[in-house]
C-alpha cells in the first residue's frame, strides 16, 4: 500500500511544473509594476526599490517558521 494518497502525489506533480510558470508571471508582474511606474513620472532607483520592497514583502509571508520558534518582529 502507498503511504502518499494519489491526490498528494499529482499535486507534488502539479506545483513542480507550475513553478516556473508562477515565477514567470510574477517576473511579468515585476516589470509592468515598474513600467507604470516610471510613466508616472517617478525616477528609475525609487521604482526598483518599490517593486523590491513589495517582492520582499510577498516572500516574507510565505515563509515559514519552525517549530518552537518564536516569530521574527521587525
Amino acid at each position: 500500500m502507498n503511504s502518499l494518497p494519489t491526490w498528494a502525489i499529482w499535486s507534488i506533480a502539479a506545483a513542480a511544473l507550475l513553478s516556473p510558470v508562477l515565477a514567470f508571471l510574477m517576473a511579468i508582474a515585476a516589470e509592468i509594476l515598474i513600467g507604470s511606474l516610471m510613466e508616472v513620472g517617478v525616477p528609475a532607483l525609487l521604482a526598483f526599490v518599490v517593486a523590491g520592497a513589495l517582492g520582499c514583502s510577498l516572500v516574507r509571508k510565505m515563509r515559514v517558521q519552525p517549530r518552537g520558534r518564536a516569530p521574527i518582529e521587525s
